[in-house]
Parts: C-alpha cells; sequence; structure tokens
C-alpha cells in the first residue's frame, strides 16, 4: 500500500516538473512620455512601428484612464506614476511651492545639501535629490524585497527621473542644460559611471539634427489628426512657427554661451528624446539589466513632447513629428530589451505624468469657450481682493501668489487675534467676488485638510484637489480658473488643472502574461507601481492608493 501511495507521488511529481513554468520577470520597465494625451496613441496608430507600436498592437491599453489629483503638473505626475501614491500622500504636490508662512518658493525635488555630479566630478552649483519625497516609491519596493536589485531612471529632468524612481533609487540621470550630458547628484554618487562619462564625451558628435530639425512625416499622413504646421496661438513669430527649425551652433570652440544655447537646445525640442532613450541603452548594457534572476527596474521618461508641447500645442505638425522619432528610438531599447533579457524576462508599463490644453485659439475656432487670460486680469483681481480683507480686518496677511494660488501669514493673522480659517474664508469669498469672469473655485486650506485628512465628504474638482493637499505645502487660498482658458500665456499652452483635459494620460502594459486589447474600465497611473509589481509576483502586501488592474484575471 505504501509503496502504491510513493509511485502515485513520484507520477505527480513528475507531472509538476513538466509542466511549463511561468517565465520569471527579471526587468521593470516604464516609460513616461511627459505631456502625451491617450488621443495619441490611437490617432497615430497606422504609423507606429517601433516601442508605442507594441503597446498598441501587443499590449493592453486603457483608454479612460485619468489622474486622480488636481495640480497636474511634471513633478507630482511623475511622482503618482512612480510610486503608487496621490500627491497627498507622497508630498510633491506641484512643480513648486510657497514654504508654510513665507514667501519663499521650493523647487519639488530641491536639496540644499545635494550637489551636482558631471563628467568633471562634484560640483558647487546645487542638485536635486527625493529629500521631499514622503513615501517609497517603486526602485525602493524592489530593493527592499532584494538588495541586489538594480535601479535607474534617466530623462531630460530631474523631477522625471527622481519622481519616477523614489527615494533610495541606485542612481538618477537627467540632462545638463548648461554644459550638455547628463548629470547627478551627490545623494546618488560621488563620481558618475564611466559608461555615462563616455556617453557625455561624444553626446554633441551623436547629435541628430545637424541642419536644424526638419519633419519627417509619412507622406500619407492626412488622416492622421496632425493640426497644419503654422497656427495662431503658436511660439514664435508668424512665417516663422513651422519646419524647418534651425539649431543652434555646434562645434568643438564653442564658448560658454554656445554650449549652453545648445544644451538647452538640446532639451528643448527633439534631440531630448533621442539621448535619454541611447544611454538607456547603454544603461542595458553596461549595468547588465535583467540578466539575473533578481529583479532590475528601468525607468525612462520622455520630456521632447512636453517641451515640445508647450510651445505648438498637442496636436501640432512638432509634436506629431517628436511622438514618431520616440517611436522609433523607443522600439530600439525595446529590440535590446529582447536580445539582452530576453522577449519573456521583461515587462513594461506606458503612461504619461498629465495631459495638456489645446491652443486656445483653436478650440475657439470650434465652438469652446476657450481663451488667454491675462496676467494683468489675475493682478487686479488679487488687488481688489486684498484691499477687502485689509479693510475687514485692518491687514491683508499676503505673503505671495501665483495663477494656482495664495500664500498669507499665519503667525500675523494669530498675532492679530484672529483664526486662520476665517480669513482664509473670507479671503476666498473676496477671490470670488471679484474674479467672478475667470475664476471657477477658490477653496481655502480647511476645507481641503476637512477633506484629505478628516474624511468629508467631495466629490468632482474639490475632491480631485483634495488629493493635492500636503499640510505645509499647500497654499492658504487654492485657485481654480476656468474650464479651456490659460491665465497668464500670450503664446503656446500648458497644463495644471483637475480638468479631463489635463488628467487624461495613456495607459498601456506590455509583455509575458499580458493580453493584447482595450480595456474601457477606470484605471489611473498610480494603477502603474501596483499592476506591474502583481505580474512579477511581487509586492502583494504592499498598500497604494493605486491597485492591480490584472488582479483576479
Amino acid at each position: 500500500m505504501i509503496g502504491a501511495v510513493l509511485a502515485l507521488a513520484a507520477l505527480a511529481r513528475q507531472d509538476l516538473d513538466a509542466a511549463p513554468q511561468e517565465p520569471k520577470i527579471r526587468l521593470v520597465v516604464m516609460v513616461s512620455v511627459d505631456q502625451m494625451l491617450p488621443e495619441h496613441l490611437e490617432r497615430l496608430a497606422p504609423w507606429l512601428e517601433g516601442g508605442f507600436g507594441r503597446f498598441v498592437r501587443d499590449g493592453r491599453v486603457y483608454p479612460r484612464a485619468f489622474l486622480r489629483h488636481g495640480d497636474t503638473e511634471t513633478g507630482p505626475g511623475h511622482t503618482c506614476l512612480g510610486t503608487g501614491m496621490n500627491p497627498t500622500h507622497h508630498g510633491i504636490i506641484s512643480n513648486d511651492w510657497f514654504a508654510f508662512d513665507a514667501r519663499d518658493g521650493v523647487y519639488c525635488y530641491s536639496d540644499p545639501d545635494a550637489r551636482a555630479v558631471t563628467s568633471n566630478g562634484e560640483q558647487e552649483s546645487r542638485a536635486s535629490s527625493p529629500r521631499n519625497l514622503r513615501v517609497d516609491g517603486i526602485a525602493d519596493h524592489l530593493e527592499a524585497i532584494d538588495r541586489a536589485a538594480l535601479t535607474v531612471g534617466i530623462s531630460s529632468k530631474d523631477r522625471s527621473a527622481i519622481g519616477m524612481t523614489g527615494r533610495h533609487a541606485d542612481l538618477a540621470l537627467w540632462w545638463d542644460k548648461k554644459r550638455g550630458g547628463f548629470q547627478t547628484s551627490t545623494w546618488y554618487a560621488r563620481e558618475l559611471p564611466a559608461w555615462v562619462k563616455a556617453s557625455n564625451a561624444t553626446w554633441m558628435q551623436r547629435l541628430p539634427f545637424a541642419s536644424g530639425w526638419n519633419s519627417e512625416l509619412p507622406a500619407d499622413f492626412a488622416a492622421s489628426g496632425t493640426a497644419p504646421d503654422e497656427r495662431e496661438g503658436e511660439w514664435g513669430k508668424p512665417g516663422q512657427r513651422s519646419f524647418p527649425h534651425a539649431s543652434p551652433k555646434r562645434g568643438p570652440e564653442l564658448s560658454d554661451k554656445e554650449l549652453g544655447a545648445l544644451a538647452s537646445w538640446v532639451y528643448d525640442s527633439a534631440p531630448g528624446d533621442v539621448m535619454v532613450l541611447e544611454l538607456a541603452r547603454d544603461a542595458l548594457s553596461a549595468l547588465e539589466l535583467g540578466r539575473d534572476d533578481v529583479v532590475d527596474l528601468l525607468c525612462v521618461s520622455l520630456s521632447s513632447c512636453d517641451t515640445v508641447g508647450h510651445a505648438y500645442g498637442p496636436y501640432s505638425v512638432e509634436v506629431t513629428d517628436v511622438l514618431l522619432r520616440a517611436d522609433r528610438e523607443l522600439g530600439k531599447l525595446f529590440g535590446a530589451l529582447d536580445e539582452r533579457v530576453g522577449r519573456e524576462h521583461w515587462i513594461a508599463a506606458l503612461s504619461a505624468d498629465h495631459g495638456v490644453l489645446e491652443l486656445p485659439e483653436t478650440l475657439a475656432a470650434q465652438g469652446y469657450p476657450a481663451e488667454r487670460i491675462s496676467g494683468r486680469v489675475i493682478g487686479d483681481t488679487l488687488k481688489a481682493a486684498r484691499n477687502a480683507v485689509a479693510q475687514k480686518f485692518g491687514q491683508d496677511f499676503y505673503l505671495t501668489s501665483n495663477a494656482r494660488g495664495v500664500r498669507l501669514s499665519v503667525s500675523a493673522i494669530r498675532a492679530a487675534g484672529l483664526e486662520a480659517s476665517e480669513v482664509r474664508r473670507f479671503y476666498a469669498q473676496a477671490l470670488r467676488e471679484q474674479g467672478s469672469a475667470w475664476l471657477e473655485h477658490a477653496l481655502t486650506y480647511d476645507e481641503l485638510e476637512a477633506i484629505a485628512r478628516r474624511g468629508a465628504a467631495a466629490s468632482g474638482l474639490v475632491a480631485l484637489e483634495a488629493n493635492s493637499f500636503d499640510e505645509e505645502r499647500s497654499c492658504d487660498i487654492v485657485l481654480l480658473h476656468r474650464p479651456w482658458c490659460l491665465p497668464g500665456l500670450a503664446v503656446g499652452t500648458t497644463h495644471g488643472t483637475p480638468y479631463a483635459y489635463d488628467r487624461s494620460v495613456p495607459l498601456a502594459f506590455y509583455g509575458p502574461g499580458v493580453s493584447a486589447g482595450r480595456d474601457f474600465s477606470a484605471a489611473a497611473s498610480i494603477d502603474a507601481v501596483p499592476t506591474l509589481l502583481g505580474r512579477a509576483k511581487l509586492g502583494a502586501a504592499l498598500k497604494f492608493d493605486g491597485r492591480d488592474l490584472f488582479e483576479g484575471h
């Protein structure tokens, strides 16, 4: 009897051994395209043959993905993507905020103790770090699971490379806008790795567009939804808004000013993405990412869609050209991943940090109530509100402001024997009355705190703004202009609001076990990290604001 049982057990074990084992994920890849709209994947699908094309044809695409917070800027957007948390928890509520009870502005990833590290070593200039980040990111989770994990983030922007990775990534790299090449900060290293130095040594020789930036759109492009090459509202003088776009002087004997102009041009136009993806391929090879059973991380953020989109709008020929080039370059990276890691051993997510508003002139021609709001109108509103507050309380307690908020002196309010909440409430009322022509909301710190921290009921735009609340970093009064309007910009466009056009982002996954198709269920960029970790069979006990979209499938 015992022999028969042992024989059956042996047969069962043989069946288990013979069953196909699911391939192990060895590398997680996160791709962000700054200011990319989900419509870009749809309208350009017939021409996407590279990296974006893999997501569209072979990946799982979520066309109804949105951000879940109100202040839709690069810093918070990339940090949401990299942490799976909303700004009210991770603390990076905007690109810049005002220090509490002070006029001082704070850059989201500023660090007074960090110094820039370039190919010439440690510099005197200050640099960025994740010091202001309040929670762990995906790099931290992977390294907590196995200290041998290699975690790297690369972007043109410091806030993108840092925000996508977390607090303790092995390395975050961003473009040096003064001298060209990539840099990091002393938070990560005292010296750049040899492979980064090698790339930096030849960046100018490898730089594309030697005779300027020329469009390379396919001939059969009429159905792509791309706008005419020259439009009202684009940056530049009429007649000079279309291709080709000149590039600055280059060569071995550039002055510091000329070198800075060329380095800034790389950052501001199509070459930025090319340089980032070239360095990502170098990182893959030099660090041997994904070559063992420890799960590594490669985060890549492409910024050219944003820098170009601000100037020309999201449906411009310029942005379309940027995206098609990025598709090809990302395809080269994915090909290298297939070769070095193995197609069955890596998984990728694609998303963006925020959307953007189309040029108001184009929207107005289509019947939208779109317009540009001059800085003077905003200033007049604020001046009138300050006068009303001073008449009621004897002083206005004003410290500083921008188009999205007003910072007051809480210490001065208390010294006057007043309640801060009472002054804020009156300020918000005065702003709404004086700015009724352009203001949609003026929300107080106290309203948002009650929602974010004490569970007060909220919905719509107010709930989204509460997801961007932070006790130390939020303004005393948060301002929100009307939809389809742009405050303070004479040309170009921007983002930063909780309106759908600024919160709409692509979200897609690609890799082994990811079924191809379109999923129209609700999704958000904060779902990327829990979904990737779930697919890699990691992080089941971790808590996120987002969710694993594949759980139960």
